[in-house]
């Protein structure tokens, strides 16, 4: 099929869509525009992003961005803009990377990150060694900001992970710095990075999840059992149980809570299973320990107490 051809068969189609959406009352061929033009001002706003980057992000002409916010040869900004161009505008939402450097933006992430880091032994002068272009008052006080620029804000998402598989003695921090670093966020119940997902550690309603079932009464067992930090979803959630069951006579009660408390002590054989497989792939124990978010001596103990027959059984 040649290119007019193509054309002509394209036009004929868009043709006959036209025709059935007016036959059945649906055509639309232009929307308020103002929803998609406040949405691009709050972007520009927020990010500093081109009309020019935001076209290329949208896919929505520059023509009709330059419309929709300034108008046209002396005609007043667009009252009315196409159904799926307002809908690709109002789809997108700007990423870190979109933020031009000096954007201030939320730190809930970049917070995050460095309870994270500390949490594998990052002090805040190690931090500064790998991002120098501010002091390393600033970096220590990321720990508690609400605020930040995006240019700093990348930077520490960029070096978290590069380094969060691993403790950070394995990027050349002493020992003596790491454990220090490792105390601190102990006092403060500072989550590691096993606790966040990426997908979510920028998220202010995220919580981390110590044990890998947060939110749930098992968590809360786990938490209990392994002397982690409660976190408030484990909580929330062992009174819920508590209180769906209160109900029951009391031995009945009883033998649930055992029940529930015995779930949750299978802990221990995963963690022995989990750093026998981390190792077997090239892990050192401190680097498994690192993953799975524990620390060395506590992964030993359980390796101890599970040795591998026996953890094979309880697996199985």
């Amino acid at each position: 099929m040649s290119t007019d051809q193509a054309l002509r068969e394209a036009t004929r189609r868009w043709a006959r869509r036209r025709n059935r959406l007016i036959a059945y009352g649906q055509w639309q061929p232009f929307v308020d525009a103002e929803p998609a033009r406040q949405h691009v001002l709050d972007i520009r706003t927020n990010t500093g992003m081109s009309l020019a980057n935001l076209a290329a992000a949208t896919n929505v002409g520059i023509g009709t961005l330059e419309h929709l916010i300034y108008g046209c040869s002396g005609y007043p900004p667009a009252a009315q803009v196409r159904p799926e161009s307002a809908s690709a505008l109002l789809a997108y939402w700007p990423t870190l990377d979109d933020y031009i450097d000096g954007a201030v933006i939320d730190a809930t992430g970049t917070r995050r990150r460095m309870q994270a880091l500390s949490a594998i032994g990052w002090a805040a002068p190690a931090v500064h060694q790998r991002i120098s272009f501010v002091n390393v008052r600033t970096i220590a006080n990321l720990k508690g900001r609400k605020l930040v620029t995006a240019r700093l804000a990348r930077a520490v998402r960029d070096f978290y992970q590069a380094v969060c598989g691993s403790p950070a003695e394995a990027h050349g921090v002493a020992a003596v710095t790491a454990k220090q670093a490792r105390a601190l966020a102990q006092r403060n119940q500072w989550a590691a990075p096993s606790a966040w997902d990426d997908d979510t550690i920028d998220d202010p309603q995220a919580i981390p999840d110590w044990t890998g079932h947060c939110g749930t009464d098992r968590g809360w067992w786990i938490h209990t059992t392994l002397k982690l930090p409660r976190c408030q979803a484990c909580v929330t959630a062992h009174e819920e149980w508590k209180a769906e069951h209160r109900i029951l006579p009391r031995k009945e009660y009883m033998s649930a809570t055992f029940l529930a408390r015995a779930a949750a002590s299978t802990r221990g054989a995963d963690i022995a299973h989990d750093g026998r497989e981390l190792i077997r792939l090239g892990s050192t124990p401190e680097h498994a320990a690192a993953r799975l978010g524990i620390t060395v001596d506590y992964l030993r103990q359980e390796m101890s107490r599970y040795p591998e027959d026996t953890t094979g059984q309880v697996a199985a």
